[in-house]
């Protein structure tokens, strides 16, 4: 019977300790969108979920290569002339709050484009032994982006 009830006790103090920790959390309106021709203007919309801020990092990326492993991507910064802008690059969301980006097609392409936008949140992961003996430090890094795809219509 104490066995039982010192399972029970440690398992509602993990659970006490995972509800106390503050986490940000990304939702997206769309998964993917389609901007350009007689369309309405799209609206990329995002929101955090969380209960702490969300410090995101925004890129912006021309797929080269569709439906190829790997895909050959173009930064939005090296395309000479981009034909859809998203702003802003760097965006804050407090817990609850919601945020509609820019997409501004700059011009129609003569053919379809593929672009990417991905929302890498930034964090500082701090990961430390705990145990006899001597605390070993080792580098980590992780990376966690949620994606969005937009296709741009062409001219064609």
């Amino acid at each position: 019977m104490r066995r039982v009830a010192g399972w029970m006790l440690l398992a509602g103090s993990c659970l006490m300790v995972f509800q106390a920790q503050a986490a940000g959390i990304l939702r997206l309106t769309n998964a993917e969108i389609t901007v350009g021709g007689t369309l309405p203007p799209a609206k990329l919309e995002v929101e955090n979920i969380g209960n702490s801020a969300l410090y995101l990092d925004v890129t912006q990326e021309l797929v080269q290569t569709p439906l190829t492993v790997p895909e050959v991507r173009l930064s939005v910064g090296e395309v000479p002339s981009p034909s859809l802008l998203i702003s802003p690059v760097k965006l804050v969301l407090g817990p609850g709050q919601k945020r509609v980006l820019n997409v501004k097609v700059l011009r129609i392409p003569q053919q379809r484009k593929i672009w990417r936008v991905t929302f890498r949140p930034r964090e500082k992961i701090v990961i430390s032994a705990s145990g006899e003996g001597e605390k070993s430090v080792a580098p980590v890094s992780i990376s966690i982006g949620y994606g969005v795809v937009i296709y741009q219509t062409g001219a064609v």
